[in-house]
């Protein structure tokens, strides 16, 4: 495709993207769960962050939609033709991961924003974080969900409404070459503003460091290849892409067909 279309997609997706999540709420639309099931995804297309970088699980296996892991390959092999590779280091997710996560992030990031973090200092568990949340005043807790769940969905079993990785439907991936990860500006789960999917596309923002030209490229190459496989974004991470479950619903407006399930 020329450069005129490539500029015209993203744009388009970065208007339809935005506007759907500052206009609506996806834990609300409704679910037509199709049945389709949970596989693997080949062990050579993966690196499970969260059992290699962060031991916060044992069990490497990477599982997505059967639907999903198709369109993932569609963009994988696009990038392939560029030269580029595609990595899966996230699937389908467990609500007790997803707990884990949820309290872990809240810690690292978003009591911080708050200047709540001396509150934290001796928080060791999960269940410490958790306790320590609770303990603080209502409208407090309040903000600090909600902030916090911009990066990290509340853990959910709810089959109206469930964690959007517990549905098999999301995806988080990274652009590779050689066998080494990309320069995309920012580390993976990272939660401040320069890690959205967008951010490189502003008119006024803060340049990445090293080579912005080129991290801007990339970022671009990964967005157009997951949106030609038939992938909606998610505005705050680069990284997180939806098909079929509510997320991907809100913003293109099909019927969300993934629900909760297990493996």
């Amino acid at each position: 495709m020329s450069q005129f279309t490539d500029t015209v997609l993203l744009h388009a997706t970065r208007i339809r993207t935005l506007h759907a999540y500052r206009s609506g709420n996806f834990r609300t639309l409704p679910i037509q769960e199709c049945g389709e099931h949970l596989v693997q995804v080949p062990k050579e297309l993966t690196h499970p962050y969260y059992a290699i970088e962060m031991k916060l699980i044992e069990d490497t296996h990477v599982f997505l939609r059967e639907g999903v892991l198709d369109a993932f390959l569609r963009a994988r092999d696009d990038l392939l033709h560029q030269g580029l590779d595609l990595v899966v280091y996230d699937g389908w997710r467990s609500v007790e991961l997803q707990e884990n996560l949820f309290w872990h992030y809240m810690k690292e990031f978003t009591v911080k924003k708050f200047n709540l973090a001396d509150e934290f200092v001796d928080t060791a568990t999960y269940p410490d974080i958790k306790t320590t949340f609770l303990s603080l005043p209502e409208a407090t807790q309040v903000s600090l969900k909600e902030a916090n769940r911009t990066y990290v969905s509340w853990p959910s079993a709810d089959p109206t409404a469930p964690s959007p990785h517990a549905t098999g439907g999301a995806v988080d991936v990274w652009l590779y070459k050689d066998g080494k990860p990309i320069n995309l500006g920012i580390p993976f789960d990272w939660m401040e503003e320069d890690a959205g999917a967008f951010f490189h596309l502003k008119l006024l923002r803060k340049k990445f460091r090293g080579n912005d030209r080129q991290i801007s490229a990339h970022r671009n190459i990964l967005l157009l290849a997951m949106v030609r496989a038939g992938f909606s974004c998610y505005g705050p991470e680069i990284w997180h892409f939806n098909l079929g479950n509510q997320m991907d619903a809100l913003v293109t407006k099909r019927t969300a067909i993934y629900s909760y399930i297990e493996p």
